[in-house]
């Protein structure tokens, strides 16, 4: 399914090779952060009450449950966008160009474009840390001859499948203009110099 995706400025002949997000592992991060925040009011009630001493602060009746009711809301709505952040973060390469898609918040996405992977002077890998090492997560950094950008792609599942399928797709494209340009050049010195046919 993934193979199937095409955008609108896709050339005839582009197709896509690989499709990169960021890792599982970094959204369960987030998810299990927000539910120790989740469940920390319910701690933090009886521990206060412990130091608080025999001058307990009483609150009406529904207090706890309006209060514990808007911060599981509030909760629920920073999962639902780090869920948005992580899903719609992706990085699609094609046998053309690599495009980074960034969804930043709710109602904002940038999309960025390498147009020609020629351009590409080195893509290196980088996977550090314990659970990059064991859930195969790291930083693919790609620098372009283009006015020295850089596209950094952070906590990639799978780095070096994506790096190693930027450099042959680089280097079939290098092959694909080369042999475009000779056939150009051909074609142009025969039309600079017909050759006699006979009579």
């Amino acid at each position: 399914m993934i193979k199937n995706i095409r955008l609108k400025d896709f050339k005839a002949d582009e197709r896509v090779l690989a499709v990169g997000r960021r890792h599982w592992i970094i959204f369960l991060q987030d998810a299990l952060g927000l539910l120790i925040l989740f469940f920390l009011p319910f701690f933090a009630g009886p521990i206060l009450s412990v130091f608080s001493g025999p001058n307990t602060v009483s609150f009406p009746n529904g207090f706890g449950l309006f209060f514990g009711s808007l911060w599981a809301l509030v909760l629920w709505q920073r999962l639902f966008v780090k869920w948005t952040d992580y899903y719609y973060d992706i990085w699609i390469i094609t046998n053309w160009k690599v495009i980074d898609i960034e969804q930043k918040g709710l109602w904002h996405r940038d999309v960025s474009t390498l147009m020609n992977l020629d351009k590409i002077q080195d893509a290196s890998m980088d996977i550090s840390g314990f659970l990059g090492t064991i859930f195969n997560y790291g930083t693919l950094q790609i620098q372009t001859a283009a006015a020295n950008r850089e596209f950094i792609f952070e906590n990639v599942a799978h780095p070096r499948v994506i790096g190693i399928t930027i450099k042959e797709a680089q280097e079939h494209r290098i092959k694909v203009e080369a042999e475009r340009t000779r056939q150009n050049m051909q074609k142009a010195i025969q039309e600079s110099y017909p050759s006699e046919t006979p009579n």
